[in-house]
């Protein structure tokens, strides 16, 4: 049993430890996506769609130990403990790949529907859900047998996947359609469709407080929703473009990836709102807590990195407070140029980057 997440924590020289910390940023690849924990090995395995490729974390040294290729642009990732297996959606391929999660060695190549962006898993069926983007449907798998078994219509966007396991219940983000596909993971039936906000690209459903999140991306919201029946409970507002989500192990914390922002905002279920945000790397796509240690793991598709992060649900320091010109628009200024004594002005390198060299002498 992983440790209960609590308001505090003592440190170890017997004091308050308010402080949460960014422990390593690892590289993994280009455009880091979705994680996934093995327990067991201590290794974190994330689907880095530029490069094409899985790379594996240990995460007791926090360093890569191998990464291996799969199809075109994989988004999703998900870990198969009893078999070993780790299965990715790559979205360019139309497939969805299964790798030895201890080698990295490839082992299948299963065909599902158009543009797979999203993955959902249910342990006991021994089945995995392709959510297929362009296609509209969910694919499932026999993670057995490795083959396709069947196909659930859904709608228009369809990625992002979660299993209510108690009740045997599946919830399909389709992202274009701003809904939620509610389907029967033991028949393969449609049962419901759920209106939702703009955008939304992750769902998570989370045991202990029977409820299910939304990340509505387009609205900067997350909306939450009863796994007992279906109703819309509120949503909390966050920073720009979630995408990514994850719950604590107790229910009292959600994790939201701000992709737009750089952050993680951290949601307290009790209170009904964000306590406080975690600065990561840029443009933070997924994050999953690690079981074992309550570390909250954070792809970051814009920085090539896996930022790990301890003690998450505690507050860190306040950043420091900006200079009250930045933001605000350059001023115009002219002078000579040194050596051919031809007047410069900003103008010149308007909607560019360039480097301003100040230097004085006295």
């Amino acid at each position: 049993m992983g440790p209960v997440e609590s308001a505090a924590a003592e440190d170890g020289a017997g004091g308050l430890d308010r402080v949460h910390r960014v422990l390593a940023q690892p590289r993994v690849g280009m455009g880091p996506e979705a994680v996934a924990v093995d327990v067991r090995r201590r290794r974190a395995f994330v689907a880095c769609s530029r490069s094409d490729a899985v790379t594996a974390v240990d995460l007791v040294r926090m360093t890569p130990v191998w990464r291996a290729g799969v199809g075109r642009e994989p988004i999703p990732i998900v870990f198969d403990a009893p078999t070993g297996r780790l299965f990715t959606a790559d979205a360019r391929s139309d497939i969805v790949s299964v790798l030895d999660a201890g080698t990295g060695e490839p082992l299948a190549r299963i065909a599902v529907g158009a543009y797979p962006a999203g993955l959902g898993y249910h342990p006991r069926l021994r089945r995995i859900f392709s959510g297929d983007t362009a296609a509209a449907t969910i694919t499932v798998v026999d993670a057995d047998r490795l083959a396709p078994i069947g196909v659930i219509p859904a709608g228009l966007g369809a990625g992002s996947i979660a299993i209510d396991r108690r009740r045997d219940r599946g919830y399909c983000a389709n992202f274009m359609a701003a809904s939620l596909t509610v389907f029967d993971p033991v028949t393969l039936r449609p049962l419901d469709r759920i209106p939702v906000g703009r955008g939304p690209c992750k769902v998570v459903a989370d045991p202990v407080a029977d409820r299910l999140y939304v990340a509505n991306s387009l609205e900067n919201t997350v909306l939450w929703l009863s796994l007992a029946d279906g109703r819309v409970g509120g949503s909390f507002p966050v920073e720009r473009a979630p995408v990514g989500l994850a719950v604590s192990r107790d229910g009292r914390h959600v994790y939201v990836c701000n992709r737009g922002a750089g952050t993680v905002s951290v949601l307290d279920v009790r209170a009904g709102a964000e306590s406080h945000r975690i600065r990561v790397g840029y443009g933070p796509g997924d994050c999953v807590i690690d079981p074992a240690t309550g570390r909250l793991l954070v792809s970051n598709a814009g920085s090539g990195t896996l930022t790990i992060v301890d003690r998450p649900w505690l507050p860190g320091p306040e950043a420091p407070a900006g200079h009250p010109a930045v933001g605000r628009l350059l001023p115009g200024f002219a002078l000579p140029d040194l050596r051919t004594g031809r007047i410069r002005t900003t103008r010149e390198w308007a909607e560019k980057k360039y480097v301003i060299n100040f230097f004085a002498s006295w």
